[in-house]
């Protein structure tokens, strides 16, 4: 479910392993390509080729028998040893838009597939903040926890204003995959061990709601958004006869006992084939999890953001970047005052009773965010005949695992909407994704066409496998909303009603509030070998002060990217465009200083040490640094000036 709802049995294994054990890809048949950031690593030989018509043309345990499994990567895979058994190349979509300002818009150089029935000039339109303004709340980000939380609160008649850096919808949101379920990522086996049985069963209830309310908003609002109800299916990644196959399916008879447990419409089914799967690859058998859903989500969300523009008692300012969030004064014993004040990057301040910063991660430097690891995931949509493939939930239990839906194209054509290869931000090669999973696609579903759309994302998870929604530690004023989990679309909308609840004071919800409150203990306690792991993990990326991507900028091809470090200054995060200049900003993120790598599929620069994401011109597009990299020639400081629309 990763990209949104980026779900388990082994999945959850799998994902508690990849947090600590970082695997190279195999060296098999490898080759070496034109140097572009983080292709000076060498790649496998079947993706050199899609590689070089796509990067320069143009979401969402302690088993060490888990850990990433190359072999049966090799296996299932055979990328290495059948390079031509699919025209992987011939069909990869390519990077979008030579739009200048497409970073103001999206947080990648590729577009999702939303924009194929929504395009960014149908999204609704904002000034920027010019004075001080003074209100009930401050929403801090407009993506669907923002929006959400935003809605709730001007229903129940508070004056809100709503801030986001860019424009609305982004970031994380527009780069979903669109699936709503309370089949979690992380899967209600491993969230019982964590939080209990009673923790799981509010986990599944809280997330059931919030699939369920976004329909009734939908309904409530008029808005067509492809909202339907649909089966999810969770199957083994392995065939039947071979040998891991029997003990996944276990393994899913497990979950599904569980689940079933804590009250989920839940069933195995030993029979479970889907419609369309007519490849030669056999995954039959596994769990059906009924009344789940699917929708277009910014097709939703600008539905959501056209009645809240309506409204007298709110307001949206964008291109508005927040550099601040503080409380003020003083409150004891219900005598005194304390309220928030908001600075914002181009010298203004918001005053608000509370504050929400519904920004992915927040934006103190500590926080949560110790709390939290960072990954990349990634999606192509490839046509299919309509009908030809049965509408559900789809998603396998391996390591990478993949999550399938459908979504309109044409008359003619549904989407399959294909994802999976996670890893850790800016620690793995980011472009052969794409072909691993067309490649995937295409033996099961041997009907799949052409692929029109191809991108990734990003998801926040915390160690103990549940989001954080509620009041930021230490504070009385200020709400945060983070960790996901691969489950985006609903936490978010979850997170709209417990705050909006609590800055109420409806006391109604407690029970949920409690599980996802940030400054829970007994359940982050249970998580400290991850927590340590993860720690050691992210201080070994401090490496990179050492090192560098590329050895001379005249070896970058036009329209990539890398990191310089001379042993005389501070390293240099270098681009270079598809005219041939050079663009040169400081590889240090402002976050707490790590050295960024170029990610080709997405053409940012990501820092691996807290997933930190800047556009290739160094503009801040994921958190949770708020400034950008510093310009270190005339070039860079024009460019970003281009990109945010201030030249």
């Amino acid at each position: 479910m990763a990209l949104s709802t980026l779900s388990l049995s082994t999945r959850t294994t799998a994902r508690a392993i990849q947090r600590n054990f970082i695997t190279k890809q195999p060296t098999a048949s490898r080759l070496s390509l034109p140097v572009c950031g983080d292709v000076t690593r060498p790649l496998a030989a079947p993706f050199a080729t899609a590689y070089m018509h796509t990067a320069v043309s143009s979401r969402t345990n302690t088993s060490p028998s888990s850990s990433r499994n190359t072999s049966a990567r090799l296996q299932f895979f055979p990328r290495y040893s059948q390079v031509n058994k699919f025209p992987l190349a011939a069909t990869m979509a390519t990077i979008a838009s030579s739009n200048p300002q497409h970073t103001m818009q999206t947080s990648g150089a590729a577009d999702s597939v939303w924009v194929h029935k929504v395009p960014y000039d149908q999204y609704p339109k904002f000034h920027t903040l010019d004075r001080n303004l003074e209100t009930d709340v401050a929403v801090i980000g407009a993506g669907i926890s923002g929006i959400t939380t935003a809605y709730e609160l001007v229903r129940r008649g508070k004056n809100v204003v709503m801030l986001e850096a860019r424009d609305v919808l982004s970031g994380e949101t527009g780069r979903t995959s669109g699936h709503l379920t309370n089949d979690l990522d992380d899967g209600f086996v491993e969230i019982a061990k964590k939080h209990g049985e009673g923790g799981a069963k509010i986990a599944a209830e809280s997330h059931a709601w919030a699939r369920d309310r976004i329909g009734q908003i939908a309904q409530e609002l008029g808005i067509e958004c492809e909202y339907r109800r649909l089966p999810a299916y969770d199957i083994s990644q392995f065939p039947v006869g071979h040998e891991k196959h029997d003990q996944e399916i276990d393994e899913l008879k497990q979950e599904t006992e569980m689940q079933k447990k804590i009250g989920m419409h839940t069933r195995f089914d030993p029979n479970l084939k889907v419609k369309g799967w007519s490849g030669n690859i056999d995954q039959r058998g596994g769990m059906v999890v009924d009344n789940q859903a699917t929708f277009h989500p910014t097709q939703y969300l600008v539905g959501v953001l056209n009645w809240l523009k309506q409204q007298p008692n709110f307001q949206c300012y964008t291109r508005t970047r927040v550099m601040s969030v503080a409380e003020k004064g003083v409150e004891v014993l219900g005598l005194g005052h304390k309220r928030v004040e908001i600075q914002t990057e181009n010298g203004h301040t918001v005053k608000a009773e509370n504050a929400v910063e519904a920004t992915c991660v927040p934006l103190q430097k500590l926080s949560v965010i110790t709390e939290l690891e960072f990954y990349r995931s990634y999606c192509i949509a490839i046509r299919v005949p309509k009908g030809s493939i049965e509408d559900c939930l789809l998603y396998d239990n391996a390591e990478e695992y993949k999550y399938v839906r459908l979504t309109a194209c044409d008359d003619k054509d549904d989407y399959l909407v294909v994802g999976g290869c996670d890893h850790k931000v800016g620690q793995e090669e980011t472009t052969p994704r794409y072909a691993e999973l067309e490649q995937w696609t295409r033996e099961r579903f041997p009907q799949a066409g052409k692929i029109d759309y191809q991108w990734s994302g990003q998801i926040f998870e915390p160690v103990d496998f549940l989001g954080f929604i509620g009041k930021n530690q230490g504070c009385d004023k200020i709400y945060i909303v983070t960790g996901d989990s691969g489950d985006g679309l609903t936490h978010g909308t979850l997170a709209g009603k417990l705050i909006a609840d609590e800055i109420e004071g409806n006391t109604v919800t407690n029970d949920w509030a409690t599980l996802y409150a940030p400054n829970r203990l007994a359940s982050i306690l249970k998580s400290l070998p991850s927590l340590i792991s993860h720690d050691l993990q992210i201080n070994a990326q401090y490496k990179r002060f050492l090192q560098s991507d590329i050895t001379d900028i005249e070896d970058l091809a036009p329209g990539c990217g890398g990191v310089l470090n001379p042993k005389t200054k501070k390293p240099m995060a270098v681009y270079k465009d598809e005219n041939g200049q050079v663009h040169t900003y400081s590889a240090l993120c402002p976050h707490l200083k790590g050295v960024v790598c170029w990610n080709s599929a997405e053409k940012s620069f990501d820092c691996p040490v807290h997933g930190s994401r800047f556009s290739k011109e160094g503009i801040c597009v994921t958190g949770p640094a708020k400034a950008n990299l510093s310009p270190m020639d005339k070039g860079g400081e024009v460019d970003q000036g281009i990109a945010v629309g201030a030249e």
